[in-house]
C-alpha cells in the first residue's frame, strides 16, 4: 500500500501524529506493503488506543499491528475453510 493512502488512513482515524512519528520506519520496514485492504489498518487503529503523551516505540507498534493482521488473516482463512468443511459433512 502506498504512503499517501496510509497517511490518509491515519489522518481519518485521528492518529496522524503516529504517522508523522513513524512514517520513515513504515517506509523502510514495509510494514503495510502486504496489507491488501485499507480497512485492516483502520480497524487496527480504531481497536487500539494510542496516546501522543505516552511514549511508543516503533517495534511495539509494529508488533501490535502484526499480531492484529495475523489474527485477521487467520480468521478469514478459518471462515473460508469452515464453509467448505461444513458442505462436505452434509
Amino acid at each position: 500500500m502506498d504512503g499517501h493512502t496510509v497517511k490518509n488512513i491515519f489522518d481519518d482515524t485521528g492518529y496522524l501524529f503516529l504517522y508523522d512519528k513513524f512514517s520513515y520506519q513504515f517506509y523502510v520496514s514495509g510494514l503495510f506493503d502486504l496489507v491488501d485492504q485499507e480497512k485492516i489498518i483502520s480497524d487496527f487503529l480504531n481497536t487500539y488506543s494510542f496516546d501522543d503523551k505516552n511514549p511508543l516505540f516503533f517495534d511495539d507498534f509494529s508488533y501490535y499491528f502484526n499480531c492484529f493482521h495475523y489474527s485477521h488473516q487467520k480468521q478469514r482463512m478459518m471462515n473460508y475453510l469452515r464453509t467448505e468443511y461444513d458442505e462436505h459433512i452434509c
